[in-house]
This record gives C-alpha cells, structure tokens and sequence, in this order.
C-alpha cells in the first residue's frame, strides 16, 4: 500500500476554527509552563499545572466575571463530553454536569482540547456542537490572556 492509497478526507473534516484551536491551545500550554506552571508529568514530562494556575490567577473573580456571558454558556449549560474507555474496552462517551465554577470551566476548556487533539472531534456524537465549542473556547483563551499580562507575553512572544 502507497501513501496514494491512504484516504485522509476524514482529518479534512476538521474545520479552520477547530485548527485554530489546535494552535492557540498548543502556545498557551507553552506559555503557561513557560510563566512556572509547569509540573513533571508521566516520565517526567512537562505539563501545565493546570489547578495551580486556575486557583492563583483566575480564582472566583474570573468566574463571576464570566458566568454570564453568552459566549461561555455552551460551555457552561452543557459542557463537552469525555471520551472514556469502558470496562468492556469500548470508547463511551461521559456526560459532564452543568459548570458551576472557574474549575469546572477550566476542565470543560480542556476537555474540548484533549476532544480536538486526541480525535474525540473525530466521530464525535456531538459534533453539531463542535463549532460553538471551539468558539467558546476560543472566547476563554482570549479571556484569559486579556487578564493575566505576564502569560499573554509569553503566548505573543512579545518578551
């Protein structure tokens, strides 16, 4: 079999603001460990110390800041689903309760993330919610980097 025979038309699926996203969360995880939220993960591999981060720097102002806006509410209402494998060894996939906090935010952020970067976006059940997805997260990230100076140096480059 050549690469010729290869159908990739499944991973042309993936839409301009889904890559986008792809992007934006790859320099933001780079910028957060970059700022000193970095822990040692699996085999000592570097990964963003997501809870430190949330608690110290977005904490429940961010979240009252941002409750209500439309932007989040698919986030918010009802959150992205986890891909899980069940005790049978099948992909399931788990709901997630109403968001109720800046932790839960950042989890549903996340969430939407590791959908998009480890194919969960990819035969998604919800794939009619996956553009608003990408918009709301989007729409947190640049919330995010407007709040917090030092890590929006860092994500810009800008030093």
């Amino acid at each position: 079999m050549t690469s010729q025979d290869v159908d990739n038309s499944k991973a042309e699926e993936v839409s301009d603001e889904g890559i986008k996203l792809f992007k934006v969360m790859m320099r933001l995880e780079f910028a957060l460990k970059d700022i000193g939220y970095g822990k040692p993960g699996r085999r000592q591999v570097a990964e963003v110390n997501w809870e430190e981060y949330t608690n110290e720097k977005l904490g429940a102002p961010f979240w009252a800041k941002f409750k209500d806006t439309q932007e989040l509410q698919v986030l918010i209402e009802t959150p992205p689903k986890k891909q899980v494998i069940d005790e049978t060894g099948r992909l399931i996939w788990e709901q997630h309760a109403k968001v109720t906090s800046i932790q839960d935010l950042i989890s549903a952020m996340r969430r939407v993330r590791n959908n998009l970067f480890h194919g969960g976006k990819s035969g998604d059940p919800d794939a009619d919610r996956n553009q608003r997805l990408f918009a709301a997260t989007l729409f947190l990230v640049d919330q995010i980097l407007r709040e917090d100076d030092v890590l929006q140096t860092s994500f810009s480059g800008q030093y």
